[in-house]
């Protein structure tokens, strides 16, 4: 592919070499004369040396990066999207059901949908077109996969658990098995049965290892479009709103409800029965202990509004000096007291 052919791919303008060849998109920091590179915002210039490369997408032009072809588009983040989805390995696979895995009575598989070796699908399935089960992945009785979904090796899909269309599920990752609930009675702890189910409506990514319990009744439900990092732990009867982003280590307790458009780093920790409002931002390792309103960003723990968080931190970090300070006042009024006792007598 040529710059020229590249720039109206993008929808951008092309300002050099109308035929420079345009490569594999690497690293900025690693491209060199002849590579393809991405500016996605101009404060990455400041963690760069200048620089000679081959061809630039950037949203405007750069200070210090010269180019043999820079091509100039409105919106970088979609044209990385559409660059590196040209560059993404296409896997061929052929459409059917694997003679090595095991699909019980009753269930449907979609046009187009592929069922791997060693995978294993319970009785009255559905499954839509255009769907890829990998190996040893395990789909429960009654479960519904939609269409054009992604489960990779390993994946573990609960009986009556819905799954939308578009879904992505990573490796290890579980969705239904049963919610974390015990009565202690006699001074034992008695499971309760999880008899509800876990529904993903359409456009979820589900990382690696992420773990979304069923319900104890109902459902726990993960909205559209939602985004989920490895390592997540989703309890029982959670709903988690649609376009919310979650990250690696997150921990949401059981029947806690959280908005739309959230987002919140890695290690966050939400205890239970919460309500989380939309657009709320939780920055990484905040431990969330009471319900937040809609818009709010919070970290720390016990977590707080961030500028109430910062002005705290700034006074915790201050907290030597002002012993030290405390201790010479302690030491001067003491000998102030024992002036005036002296004085007296």
């Amino acid at each position: 592919m040529k710059a020229s052919e590249l720039a109206e791919l993008l929808g951008g303008d092309l300002e050099g070499n109308p035929d420079a060849p345009v490569r594999k998109p690497v690293p900025l920091e690693q491209a060199g004369e002849g590579d393809t590179a991405l500016l996605l915002s101009p404060d990455f210039e400041k963690k760069i040396d200048p620089k000679k490369v081959g061809v630039l997408i950037a949203g405007q032009r750069p200070g210090k990066i010269e180019a043999s072809a820079l091509i100039l588009v409105p919106d970088p983040r979609r044209a990385m999207i559409a660059l590196l989805e040209r560059y993404a390995p296409a896997e061929e696979i052929p459409p059917g059901v694997s003679e090595l895995a095991r699909v019980g009575e009753g269930t449907s598989v979609g046009d187009g949908s592929a069922i791997m070796p060693f995978s294993c699908i319970g009785k009255n399935v559905s499954i839509g077109r255009n769907t890829r089960i990998y190996p040893f992945t395990y789909v429960g009785d009654g479960a519904s996969i939609g269409d054009d979904c992604i489960l990779y090796p390993g994946v573990y899909i609960g009986t009556n658990c819905v799954v939308g269309n578009r879904v992505i599920v990573h490796s290890g990752a579980r969705i239904g098995a049963d919610g974390f609930g015990f009565f202690r009675i006699d001074g034992k702890y008695v499971k309760i049965p999880q008899i509800g189910r876990v529904v993903i409506e359409d456009d979820c990514e589900i990382g690696a290892n992420a773990t979304i319990d069923r319900a104890t009744l109902g459902e726990t439900r993960i909205g559209r479009g939602t985004k989920i990092d490895n390592l997540v732990q989703v309890g029982h009867n959670v709903t988690i709103g649609s376009d919310t982003v979650i990250a690696a280590q997150t921990g949401i307790a059981g029947s806690t409800e959280v908005g739309s458009g959230v987002m919140m780093g890695g290690q966050v920790g939400i205890a239970d029965h919460l309500v989380i409002g939309d657009n709320v931002v939780i920055m990484a390792k905040s431990g969330i202990t009471q319900s937040i309103p809609p818009g709010k960003v919070y970290s720390g723990y016990f977590a707080r509004e961030r500028g109430s968080f910062l002005k705290s931190q700034m006074l915790f970090y201050k907290l030597p000096e002002i012993w030290k300070r405390l201790k010479k006042l302690e030491e001067k009024l003491a000998g102030s007291e024992n002036t005036k006792g002296e004085d007296q007598s």
